[in-house]
């Protein structure tokens, strides 16, 4: 007996413990999520947003922490697999099924599904995605064209949802056309489908059509049709469908059925509200709901244009199939639910039960599940996350309240700053979450921007709320750039900047104008980019953020260097080394030191240069860096073939080259054999500087590299130019120019030309000549240069003064004259000029040294 009584208390001992453990800290934010959680299935390739604590300032444990229990890393970005769980309420449309699923949709297509909202346009698109979904296995997408107020979602960021899928850690490329190649690139061949939802003309399905072995469902207001695809009109449905949907919602008003449709217009929005209405509240009657619709139909606005006296304080109409159903439930809805919903609408994209206990008060979500209940809210089962229908979203934004907005949009702006905080701090702090910093970033992206806009437009009135502005541009710092264009970047930061002068907090300021100097350093606006960082550097000093300071001389540095401000770049390098050796980061050492050599290579401090590029090096072969080995080597190389040490440089050059074969790094190898073909040919070996060009050239050929194939061909042409060796030139040359012309690199392009004309002078082929320097004169007017537009011309008049064509000669000569006259002339024009004045006056003079031109 004893012994019974000692193994009950021990049992109770283990459950009371089981239960203290289990059981939710104090501090854990408010909300609860039934899906998440250790045993969450791995194997569904579905998305996940990790909690973010309610507010920065809350006690609650940290995202890192959560992770440790939810094992974040297990999910992707974005995943492959988007198309929205099936709708188990799905009757009818049975023809366009059957005709859609047993067409052969090979060599890529789309249908377009159109019809007015509230038709079952979506619920049908989902319904064939799922059906066609094994015939598309390498991914399928869900891209909504129309944003919160009915803006047009970019193709561009249509196209970059896309490709976050598929590449989530990569940055998407900001240039357009780069974006546009790089998405045929990745649905080349490839089996994808796609759901583009609300399409508004044929030219956003046009770029978005995945490949030829992809397929789009398409839904729109109106019909879109681009060549080659079909489209099929979505009507409300036939009497027997809308019965079976009403008798799924609501058995009990079969008898009714008719009515209710009739009175819901066919819609199939209209009738699950409807039906979810009578289930919900099994106490009203369906003869009461018939008599509200009525009433409700009665109030409304007639259609057409003719509107009697009486009608004109009707409230407009957004849908009449729709609008009375809606205004009966809402109506009816407890007060506090209907407070809810109208704050659900201030939301600027999808949502999570936490977002909604933190921002709508809603801390046991009883309100939200009864909103999905009534059919007024969507729940997306795949992520855990809710949104609205377009048109109830129209609706209930009518409902809201100022006094509601104010406290709403501010409680929105500190909650996704905490998510955005917190994507931040994951992404910076452990490499093996990534993807999961990029998940809450690209989920919550809508809401998060929405957050920043908001403070940009209340920072005047309020310190605080200034403050935030600054603090959401300081954490996506990182973030933002790898998922949106630096356009953008600048945008937000911009504005935080204007927030944080007119509340003088100089901590904002300078997180703002660090961030801008590092969005228009990537954008190659160096001279702009500078003025922020100079700004950025001296409040980071006044306010002994050394962190701050070290990036902002770092990018400073950079800047100047691209700009030819070398002194002011060796500067910034110096000191950047100096806090770079406190911190004792070897990596990052090695960085700066080759920074700093190249800095003092440009201004031509060579001695300087060598000695940084060698500790650069040591570093790098110390933490066998095998990439900045070959790199440094080859910046060596180039060193000391300028100051014409060329053994040395042939030395540097070999190891260089045999570290990237080792490594495979092939175009590093190609960009050796460039410089070491230099140093041959400073040394006479003519013959070795060839070969290493034509190495390079086949390492080009296997990366198919037709921009390295152009600049080595031109190299070659020019060292076949310098042995006189002319048709060898030549034939380089032509080789080399139709590679060329497809990147536009103007100077390349005009030097490759101007030395084609002289090897084609050399052998007396004028007309070639001509044509060459015809060209390159139009190069030098498309880049707005005077002195290669100058150069060409009077190139021409050479080629007229060989052949014996003298009038030809001497107008030529005058018109590059006349173009290189005026104020402000550059030395290398002036010289030109000069050049060209002093044939003429030697014309002259030789004139009338012979008397006439005949004799002459």
């Amino acid at each position: 007996m004893d012994l019974s009584i000692v193994i009950i208390i021990f049992l109770v001992v283990i459950l009371g413990l089981v239960l203290i453990v289990g059981r939710p800290k104090s501090n854990d934010t408010t909300g609860t999520d039934g899906n998440h959680g250790d045993n969450y299935p791995a194997s569904t390739g579905t998305t996940f947003t990790p909690s973010p604590p309610v507010s920065s300032s809350s006690g609650g444990s940290s995202l890192l922490d959560q992770l440790s229990k939810i094992n974040a890393r297990n999910f992707p970005a974005l995943s492959k697999n988007q198309i929205p769980a099936k709708i188990p309420a799905f009757f009818g449309r049975k023809d366009i099924i059957l005709e859609v699923t047993g067409k052969n949709w090979e060599g890529g297509s789309s249908i377009c599904l159109y019809g007015e909202k509230g038709t079952g346009k979506t619920s049908l698109a989902i319904e064939l995605a799922h059906q066609l979904a094994p015939k598309y296995p390498d991914a399928q997408f869900y891209i909504n064209m129309t944003l919160v107020g009915d803006k047009p979602f970019p193709v561009n960021k249509a196209m970059a949802h896309v490709l976050r899928a598929l590449y989530p850690k990569e940055p998407i490329p900001t240039d357009p056309v780069e974006l546009t190649q790089q998405y045929a690139a990745a649905s080349k061949g490839k089996r994808f489908l796609m759901i583009i939802e609300n399409a508004s003309k044929p030219s956003q399905v046009k770029r978005l059509l995945p490949g030829k072995s992809g397929f789009a469902i398409v839904t729109s207001s109106n019909k879109i049709s681009p060549p080659g695809s079909s489209a099929k009109p979505v009507k409300q449905l036939f009497p027997d469908e809308a019965e079976l949907l009403l008798f799924y919602y609501a058995p009990q008003a079969k008898r009714w059925a008719t009515e209710i449709n009739d009175l819901c217009g066919y819609s199939p929005l209209a009738i699950s509200i409807a039906g979810s209405y009578l289930k919900g509240n099994p106490d009203i009657l369906p003869e009461t709901l018939i008599r509200d619709l009525r009433e409700e139909k009665q109030l409304m606005k007639p259609e057409g244009d003719i509107e009697e006296e009486e009608d004109n304080d009707k409230k407009e109409v957004l849908d009449r199939n729709v609008e009375p159903i809606f205004n009966i439930v809402f109506r009816d809805m407890r007060k506090e639910t209907a407070t809810v919903f109208r704050k659900l609408a201030l939301f600027a994209g999808s949502f999570d039960e936490k977002a909604v206990a933190s921002i709508a008060g809603d801390k046991d979500g009883d309100h939200l599940r009864r909103l999905v209940q009534l059919k007024l809210v969507e729940h997306d089962p795949v992520n855990d996350r809710y949104f609205f229908h377009d048109l109830i979203h129209k609706l209930i934004r009518n409902e809201a309240r100022p006094s509601e907005k104010i406290l709403t949009h501010r409680n929105l702006a500190f909650y996704y700053y905490d998510v955005l905080r917190n994507a931040s701090e994951l992404y910076e702090n452990d490499e093996e979450a990534l993807e999961s910093a990029l998940n809450l970033f690209d989920l919550d992206w809508f809401n998060i921007q929405a957050g920043q806009k908001w403070t940009a437009q209340k920072s005047e009135e309020d310190a605080t709320i200034a403050k935030l502005c600054g603090d959401y541009c300081k954490e996506a710092r990182v973030l933002m750039p790898m998922r949106h264009t630096t356009e953008e970047c600048i945008e937000w930061n911009e504005s935080a900047l204007s927030a944080s002068r007119e509340s003088d907090n100089i901590e904002s300021e300078k997180n703002n104008l660090l961030s801008l100097g590092m969005q228009l350093h990537s954008l190659g606006h160096y001279d702009k980019a500078i003025d922020y960082l100079e700004e950025a550097q001296e409040l980071s000093h006044k306010l002994s953020d050394v962190g701050d300071e070290k990036v902002s001389l770092d990018l400073l540095g950079q800047c100047c260097l691209s700009t030819g401000k070398n002194e002011r770049a060796i500067e910034c390098f110096t000191k950047v080394l100096e806090f770079v050796r406190l911190e004792g980061k070897a990596s990052k050492e090695m960085e700066v030191l080759f920074m700093l050599a190249q800095a003092c290579y440009k201004e031509g401090k060579y001695e300087q240069a060598e000695i940084n590029f060698k500790l650069s090096l040591e570093k790098a072969q110390k933490s066998n860096n095998k990439d900045y080995q070959v790199k440094v080597l080859d910046e060596l190389g180039r060193l000391c073939t300028t100051i014409k040490k060329y053994q040395s440089a042939i030395t540097y050059l070999k190891e260089g080259r045999s570290l990237a074969q080792q490594a495979n790094f092939k175009n590093k190898e190609m960009n050796i054999l460039e410089t070491l073909s230099a140093s041959y040919m400073q040394t006479g070996k003519h013959k070795k500087a060839i070969e290493c060009l034509d190495d390079g050239l086949k390492i080009a050929k296997k990366l198919d590299d037709n921009r390295g194939q152009g600049l080595l061909l031109k190299r070659m042409g020019d060292y076949y130019l310098n042995l006189k060796e002319y048709t060898n030139a030549i034939e380089k040359y032509e080789r080399g120019l139709p590679k060329l012309r497809k990147f536009s690199i103007i100077p390349i392009e005009y030097s490759l030309l101007e030395n084609l004309g002289n090897a084609y002078l050399e052998i007396t082929r004028y007309e070639k000549a001509i044509i060459c320097f015809r060209h390159s004169r139009t190069l030098g007017k498309k880049n707005s240069d005077k002195y290669m537009e100058t150069k060409a011309v009077w190139n021409m008049s050479r080629v007229c003064q060989e052949s014996g064509e003298s009038s030809e000669a001497v107008s030529y000569a005058e018109l590059a004259s006349k173009i290189c006259s005026g104020p402000q002339i550059e030395e290398n024009i002036k010289k030109l000029a000069a050049e060209i004045k002093e044939w003429m006056i030697k014309r002259v003079e030789s004139e009338i040294k012979c008397g006439s031109k005949e004799l002459c």
